[in-house]
């Protein structure tokens, strides 16, 4: 399977990269990650961040709460012949948010280079011989949210090669249980605060960003400290959609509150006649109108007059209990004017940065706008769902 110098993940995961893949992890298998059981992703909430995948729709189920499934885009592919990835078109992720637990099921079903045998559920005689004997599955993530993937035999080369590194520390853990070799998380943290104290003391910075080609350009807009921040960074503004620097998505942080998500609402008036909703609940301001104010959970709005409804959520069990429910935005007759559906809010959360740098700045205007980043830093890791919806129900988080 491998080269004259590859070891053999060496080999899968240049396999992997000359197919398009740009981070590649592995996970190693249990008897019960078999094409019945389905495969354990973990029980972070991280794992949705690391693995790309569709929109999350709900269902409810009869004794595991509200579960939510999105497609994937997983390929498998063959290490002996010359073969392109061949994909398995029901591979599906599927989040329980009760316990919180991630598996990926339909992995098999469609693709010929599926490893069915490899995969096949044990026997109570297979189960008890096959107890601490390594198995392996690695993944590689494309920029087209294409996983491609490959799973090693019991006791395979592979297989013994991660198993002998995740032993011997060589490999970082991440999501709670994958792993990659990469440097240690403490590492980009630390170069990013390295990065950020020379940038702090090298004084206030010329507003601008960074064009297409990566040439630095005047920029003199309200909202030029983070893309000024980027340039910094060497960033193209929406040049890729993973994190700016070492693993971390970078913010610049004037005053005010941090904005969160500013996702679209998918249902309501708001949804299908923007026209009237602005005329319904907007507020005329001169000229034009406008639809602006904090909303808070059970609290009518005096200009909008609109209350917004955490619907299909429990706030003692801290859990969504109604896939249909979600952040609704009711006038008093009932109607709905916006509404943002749990599939709609778990998506977009489960695809934020799991790292954020908020970097506070001061301006100072000059013959043009200038930044001065610093010296205050927050860093922000991770984000428990469950905190996050009952921030949003107490009230901790303003809308």
């Amino acid at each position: 399977m491998s080269g004259v110098s590859d070891s053999p993940l060496e080999y899968v995961s240049r396999l992997m990269r000359s197919y398009g893949a740009k981070r590649i992890v592995f996970k190693p298998l249990a008897n019960n990650d078999n094409s019945k059981q389905q495969i354990y992703f973990g029980g972070d909430f991280d794992v949705l961040r690391l693995i790309p995948h569709g929109d999350l729709i709900g269902e409810p189920t009869r004794d595991k709460g509200v579960m939510f499934k999105a497609p994937l885009k997983l390929s498998w592919i063959d290490v002996s012949f010359d073969t392109p990835p061949v994909p398995a078109p029901g591979a599906q992720l599927i989040f329980y948010p009760r316990y919180p637990e991630v598996r990926m099921s339909g992995f098999i079903r469609g693709s010929s280079l599926a490893p069915a045998e490899i995969m096949r559920p044990p026997t109570l005689e297979e189960r008890a011989c096959r107890v601490g004997i390594p198995r392996c599955l690695v993944l590689g993530f494309c920029d087209d949210q294409t996983i491609l993937a490959y799973a090693d035999t019991w006791d395979g080369k592979l297989s013994r090669e991660v198993f002998d590194k995740i032993v011997k520390g060589q490999a970082t853990k991440i999501a709670s249980v994958f792993f990659e070799q990469t440097q240690v998380p403490e590492q980009g943290r630390i170069l990013l605060l390295q990065k950020l104290s020379e940038i702090y003391t090298g004084g206030a910075v010329r507003s601008g960003r960074l064009d297409a080609n990566g040439k630095l350009i005047e920029y003199q807009a309200k909202n030029g400290a983070g893309y000024t921040l980027e340039s910094l960074f060497g960033i193209i503004p929406n040049g890729r959609a993973g994190p700016d620097y070492q693993g971390w998505e970078l913010k610049a942080h004037g005053s005010g509150v941090v904005t969160l998500m500013t996702p679209e609402p998918d249902a309501g008036i708001y949804r299908y006649d923007l026209a009237k909703f602005m005329l319904d609940y907007g507020v005329c301001n001169d000229a034009r109108r406008d639809f602006t104010g904090k909303h808070l959970v059970d609290i009518m709005h005096d200009r909008s007059g609109l209350t917004l409804l955490m619907e299909g959520y429990d706030p003692e069990k801290f859990e969504v209990v109604d896939p249909k429910g979600g952040l609704v935005l009711r006038d008093r007759y009932g109607n709905i004017a916006a509404c943002w559906s749990f599939n709609k809010i778990l998506t977009h959360w489960s695809k934020k940065h799991a790292q954020t740098a908020f970097v506070s700045y001061t301006v100072e205007d000059r013959d043009v706008r200038f930044f001065r980043f610093g010296p205050a830093v927050s860093l922000c890791e991770g984000a428990n769902l469950k905190y996050f919806l009952n921030a949003m129900y107490s009230r901790e988080a303003l809308q």
